[in-house]
């Protein structure tokens, strides 16, 4: 567990309990998108089965319904997050040696490089939580959906397959998005108490 903590943060034992909190939130997520790309969204749009043979009819009424697949958006989110660890890691490669104990006074540069990264992960969870209200502002695809667009040659029902199974995982993927963007929020705001 250490090795991942200290590969994810870049301070392994050298974190708050705060920290340890949001990393561990984002393993769960790390593997639930990993368990989700080979189970329930293994092919999403094929997943979607429509009453129609017509050429391009399907295709159409999938990117009606679902411009961009909630998969996707989170996956996206996770590899944006992950990224920001990463950079941790690398500023933080160089201080390794010089924290001797659970606290340490942070330098100036310190506590910005740390700030900055905090304001980003709060700013990329809260952007990618936007975009996904933007896309489905009831939070769920709908599990039944009626198409009439080019080149469907009349009204076309679809439904969506593993709809229950996928909305529970973006309902669980919304949640930690939320918990971490309230753990976010509140490590910012101890941040700045620190200093003023």
């Amino acid at each position: 567990m250490e090795v991942t903590l200290t590969f994810l943060s870049g301070t392994g034992l050298h974190i708050s309990s705060g920290t340890r909190t949001w990393l561990a939130l984002l393993a769960i997520r790390i593997f639930a998108v990993i368990i989700g790309a080979k189970t329930i969204w293994e092919d999403d749009l094929q997943d979607l089965a429509c009453n129609s043979t017509q050429v391009g009819c399907h295709y159409q009424c999938y990117t009606e319904l679902s411009p961009m697949s909630p998969f996707t958006l989170f996956s996206l989110q996770i590899t944006f997050i992950f990224t920001l660890s990463w950079t941790n890691i690398l500023y933080n490669k160089s201080n390794l040696r010089q924290l001797r104990c659970n606290f340490v006074q942070p330098t100036d540069i310190h506590w910005k490089i740390n700030f900055l990264i905090t304001l980003a992960k709060l700013l990329t969870e809260g952007i990618f939580l936007f975009f996904h209200y933007m896309l489905y502002p009831s939070l769920l695809r709908q599990h039944v959906f009626k198409c009439d667009i080019t080149p469907c040659e009349k009204t076309v029902v679809c439904i969506m397959l593993k709809s229950r199974q996928k909305d529970a995982f973006v309902i669980f993927m919304y949640t930690c998005s939320l918990a971490s963007v309230l753990m976010e929020t509140i490590k910012t705001y101890y941040l700045v108490g620190k200093v003023v």
